[in-house]
């Protein structure tokens, strides 16, 4: 009971202090404790002091001074191994509903190795891994829900050198994270409609040249101006411009007895004409996206259904 007691408020502290170090472990984020084995050899190097003290023995005093002072520089080096790292997040947009890899870049800021660290994210783990200078770690999660939320919090802690001394810290980030509906494909007859709506209005025309001809039977396409001036029949030529790679993605129209689905929908669309390379627009009530195909347009598509 007091054992548990003791774990939240260390919880409580650590986050607290984490809310003023955002990204960063410091020693303000940052504890140290013995663990179990730490527990049993401080109360070991104890009754061995005591002991030779009580007996006069030299060489028993030796060795508890010398496990003492093992005991302190797993303290300072479990302190030092921890202390002054920086994680920062490299995805920020995932969907919901599936195993996905959450990418972080996790760095010592004053460039000292650090060994055997433990990095948790809830319940999953990568342990025992090594940190030279710099390092992505990728750490599968699962979001049940869409919408816009606070990064996980991570927590790094060690147990080097000697495995007697844990030192462990709770690093929050300031990075927002942008769960997005779990694309799923929609019937076929919906991505062919969308491909085939501009077919009546896909050609357009754009004036491209002027040339001499000695007649025409279209009297529109006759520039009256150079006629006028020059007494020439001047004939304006256009260029045929294709459109109908532009597509509009209206979301109310997906799925309407399901309003999740049509959003989902609406995710596999994104990306299914991102791949295609065709300009895709989105569309929501009162919202209408701009035309692009770019990185940067699917991704702020996907973040306006995360939270619509």
């Amino acid at each position: 009971m007091i054992f548990e007691k003791w774990k939240k408020f260390i919880k409580k502290k650590l986050e607290k202090n984490s809310e003023f170090h955002k990204n960063l472990l410091t020693k303000k984020n940052l504890y140290i404790f013995p663990n179990l084995n730490g527990f049993k050899l401080a109360v070991f190097i104890f009754f061995a002091f005591a002991s030779s003290i009580f007996y006069q023995n030299n060489v028993g005093l030796l060795i508890s001074i010398i496990l003492f002072i093992i005991y302190f520089i797993s303290i300072i080096i479990s302190y030092q191994n921890l202390v002054s790292i920086r994680i920062d997040p490299i995805n920020y947009l995932v969907p919901n509903n599936k195993n996905v890899y959450l990418s972080f870049f996790i760095q010592t800021l004053n460039k000292k190795d650090r060994l055997n660290l433990n990095f948790l994210l809830d319940k999953e783990k990568l342990q025992n891994f090594d940190l030279s200078s710099s390092k992505e770690i990728n750490i599968k999660y699962f979001f049940k829900k869409r919408g816009v939320q606070d990064m996980p919090q991570i927590k790094l802690e060690s147990v080097f050198p000697f495995g007697i001394i844990k030192a462990f810290g709770t690093v929050k980030l300031k990075q927002k994270l942008f769960i997005y509906p779990e694309p799923i494909k929609p019937p076929s007859f919906i991505i062919s409609s969308l491909e085939k709506q501009n077919l009546k209005n896909d050609i357009d025309y754009e004036f491209e040249t002027i040339e001499e001809q000695k007649e025409t039977e279209n009297l529109s396409r006759i520039s009256w101006r150079h006629y006028s001036t020059m007494k020439k029949l001047f004939i304006k030529k256009f260029l045929r411009i294709d459109n109908n790679d532009q597509i509009l993605i209206d979301i109310e129209k997906l799925e309407s007895s399901n309003f999740e689905l049509s959003l989902s929908y609406a995710s596999y669309l994104i990306e299914y004409f991102y791949n295609q390379k065709k300009k895709f627009a989105l569309k929501y009530k009162n919202f209408t996206s701009n035309y692009s195909k770019s990185l940067t347009h699917k991704n702020e598509l996907l973040k306006f259904i995360t939270n619509v």
